[in-house]
C-alpha cells in the first residue's frame, strides 16, 4: 500500500476521532459507554497507523498529523478526571461497568482456577490421612489428634476470620500487580490462595465442624473472593497484553489495558471494606449461622448486580427515549 491509498483508506477514521475528541475529556463525558468505547477503538487504530506511518511512509506531515492526533486522543480518553459528583457518578455509574464487562472473560479464568483448586484441595485434605498429617497447620493437626473419633470440641478462632481477610486484601493486590509476568504471578497467587482455603476447609471437615468453619468464613468470604477474582482478572488482562497485544506494540498495549485495569481494581476496595465491616460486627455474634450467610451472599450479590451494570442499563433506557 502507497502513502495515498493508506490515507485514503483510513482518512475516515482519523476524521470521527478528531471530531470526537475536539474538545477533550469534556466533550466524551457526554457520550455514552458505546461511543466511548468506540473512541478509544478508533485512539488505538490510530496509535497503529502512526507506527505504521513512521516504518513505511517517513513522510513528515502525516507523521505530524498523525502523532498530533494521537496526542489529542490520549488526552481526551485519559485525562480527564471526575471533577464533579456528576462524574464521579457516571465513572462509578457508566464507566466502571462497562469496564469490568471487558475484564470479564479473564475474571471467569480467575474465578475458574480458584474454584477448581479449592474444591480439589479441600476434597483431599478430607479424605486423605496423608494430607491431613502433611498439610494442615498444626492448630488443626493437633485437634484431629485429640479429637480421636468423639464429637470434636473445635471452635474456629475469632482471629482465624480476621486472619482470612488480611490475607484476601493481600492475595488481590498481588494478583493484579503480578499480571505483569505473563500471567505467570497471577495464577500461582489464586492457586496458593485457593490451597489454603481448601485445606482449613478440609480440616475442619475432618474434625466434624465444617458448618462452623463456613458460618464464619461466608458472611464475608463470598465478597471477598469475588473481589480478588476481579483483582486477579485484572492482572490476567494486563498479561495477556503482553502475551497477545493485536496489532498494537506490546509496550502500546500493555499501558491501554493497565489503564482500564486499574480503574476495574479500584472497585474492589469497597468490596473489601464492606467485607470488613461484616466481619467485624457479624463475627461471634448471636446471630444464626444461616442469617449471617444470608447477609453475606445478600451483599455479594447486589455487589455482582452493580458490576454487570444495572446502572448502565437504566441509563441506556433513558437516552434510547425520545427527545421533545
Amino acid at each position: 500500500m502507497d502513502i495515498d491509498s493508506f490515507i485514503a483508506t483510513y482518512r475516515s477514521e482519523w476524521t470521527r476521532l478528531e471530531a470526537a475528541c475536539a474538545e477533550g475529556g469534556r466533550g466524551l463525558s457526554s457520550l455514552s459507554g458505546d461511543e466511548i468505547g468506540e473512541v478509544v477503538r478508533l485512539y488505538l487504530r490510530a496509535s497503529t497507523h502512526l507506527a505504521q506511518a513512521r516504518t513505511q511512509f517517513h513522510d513528515p506531515r502525516l507523521d505530524g498529523y498523525l502523532n498530533g492526533l494521537v496526542t489529542q486522543a490520549h488526552a481526551a480518553v485519559y485525562s480527564a478526571q471526575p471533577r464533579t459528583t456528576r462524574g464521579f457518578v457516571r465513572l462509578l455509574a457508566v464507566r466502571y461497568p462497562e469496564a469490568m464487562r471487558r475484564t470479564s472473560p479473564f475474571v471467569f479464568v480467575a474465578a475458574g482456577i480458584l474454584l477448581v483448586v479449592v474444591l480439589a484441595s479441600w476434597a483431599w485434605v478430607a479424605t486423605s490421612a496423608e494430607a491431613q498429617v502433611g498439610l494442615l497447620p498444626p492448630a488443626a493437626r493437633d485437634a484431629i489428634r485429640q479429637t480421636g473419633g468423639r464429637s470434636p470440641d473445635l471452635g474456629p478462632a475469632p482471629s482465624l476470620s480476621a486472619y482470612i481477610l488480611l490475607n484476601n486484601v493481600l492475595v488481590a493486590f498481588l494478583a493484579f500487580a503480578l499480571g505483569i509476568t505473563l500471567c505467570v504471578g497471577t495464577i500461582v497467587v489464586l492457586i496458593n490462595n485457593a490451597l489454603l482455603l481448601g485445606v482449613l476447609a478440609g480440616a475442619f471437615q475432618v474434625v466434624g465442624r465444617a458448618g462452623s468453619f463456613w458460618a464464619l468464613i461466608l458472611p464475608h468470604g463470598v465478597l471477598e473472593l469475588i473481589a480478588i477474582c476481579i483483582a486477579a482478572g485484572a492482572g490476567l488482562r494486563m498479561g495477556w497484553a503482553l502475551i497477545d497485544p493485536g496489532d498494537r506494540p506490546r509496550g502500546l498495549a500493555l499501558r491501554d489495558e493497565t489503564r482500564e485495569a486499574v480503574v476495574v481494581v479500584v472497585g474492589v476496595i469497597p468490596a473489601f471494606v464492606v467485607a470488613a465491616a461484616i466481619e467485624g460486627f457479624m463475627t461471634g455474634t448471636a446471630l444464626p449461622d444461616g442469617l449471617e450467610i444470608a447477609i453475606g451472599v445478600g451483599v455479594a450479590s447486589l455487589y455482582v448486580a452493580f458490576l454487570v451494570g444495572w446502572p448502565v442499563q437504566s441509563r441506556r433506557t433513558a437516552r434510547g427515549a425520545p427527545r421533545s
